[in-house]
């Protein structure tokens, strides 16, 4: 592995067979991946105008995390970890993002014409198009698709969670609009977390390959198998990260899956699965972390005994006729 392997992977310029040669590397080595994750995110930064300033000192804390593994991992690794901190320093001292854009494209979206799918609270919903393509809508997600035949498009604008299996047509790709960015498949299995009040867009791929745009259509990054792009849509701020398929699959299979994950959030979908509310008078418990399984067949009081069995929270309901159950947290 070298620099010029890398900046062609950071700046998707790399052929088919040095992308394999590339990740084959990282395959075995979960640090070395992880150190390339924090690097493509700091690429990706960049490449959507970040301020200098911010950049500056992410990337001296990036340079600091690299200098502590040379303390525990061997010499060669380090010395290549700091070979690719060094080569991202020059590119990003050169002018950022020039000529990182390679092709621009305008996707319109007619007004009419749309079919609309939809899953509502506390179900999931299947949805298959006559080309093969399946997918799978989260409770309170909305679908909006149609088949642009002038144009040679299959668009698609989501609100919420849907899981794509995706039939492949050169001829006809398939585009998602979801906020301010454009997830167009290259032959695909991937998940889109879209819920407007999350603030956030994590488009995750499980396996082929997965593009994602600007609404100009300019290509902001190509995502791998197992890698998770998450979209900041306050900061404007993308950030990558490996994820497993099984914790994807979770919510199809009628299962939460938590994975470290903040109360607050957990709560979020509590409230879209079980339609209660949750109000925290205690906002330290916002940032309580959990890990566990639970079936979703299972009632919203069990969930939550069984969160309070791990941590010194409380709760009391209140029962509500014309609104919402709510959930107070103390």
């Amino acid at each position: 592995m070298n620099e010029n392997l890398l900046l062609h992977i950071l700046t998707n310029e790399a052929s088919d067979e040095e992308k394999e040669e590339f990740y084959r590397q990282l395959e075995n080595n979960q640090k070395e991946e992880e150190l390339f994750l924090e690097l493509k995110s700091l690429w990706l930064r960049a490449s959507m105008d970040e301020t200098a300033v911010n950049l500056d000192q992410d990337f001296d804390d990036l340079w600091q995390k690299i200098k502590e593994e040379r303390q525990v991992h061997t010499l060669t690794f380090a010395r290549r970890m700091l070979k690719y901190a060094a080569v991202l320093l020059f590119v990003l001292g050169i002018g950022g993002t020039a000529g990182y854009y390679i092709s621009q494209q305008n996707f319109e979206y007619p007004e009419t014409g749309f079919q609309k799918y939809t899953a509502m609270r506390g179900s999931v919903s299947v949805v298959e198009f006559p080309d093969g393509t399946k997918v799978w809508l989260n409770s309170e997600s909305e679908l909006l698709y149609r088949e642009d035949h002038k144009a040679n498009q299959r668009l698609a604008q989501l609100s919420g969670e849907a899981y794509f299996e995706v039939t492949h047509r050169d001829d006809c790709p398939l585009i998602v609009e979801v906020g301010d960015i454009l997830v167009r498949d290259l032959g695909t299995t991937f998940n889109i977390k879209a819920y407007p009040e999350d603030n956030y867009i994590e488009t995750s791929l499980v396996e082929g390959k997965a593009d994602i745009l600007t609404v100009a259509g300019n290509p902001i990054v190509e995502l791998e198998p197992g890698e998770s792009a998450m979209y900041h849509s306050t900061e404007k701020r993308m950030e990558l990260r490996s994820i497993t398929d099984n914790v994807l699959s979770a919510w199809r299979e009628g299962k939460f899956v938590i994975r470290d994950q903040r109360l607050e959030d957990i709560f979020k979908e509590l409230s879209r699965w079980y339609g209660i509310e949750f109000q925290f008078e205690n906002n330290e418990l916002r940032d309580y972390r959990f890990t566990g399984n639970i079936k979703k067949t299972t009632s919203a009081l069990h969930v939550l005994k069984m969160l309070k069995a791990t941590t010194d929270f409380n709760y009391r309901v209140i029962e509500n006729v014309d609104k919402p159950d709510t959930v107070i947290v103390y």
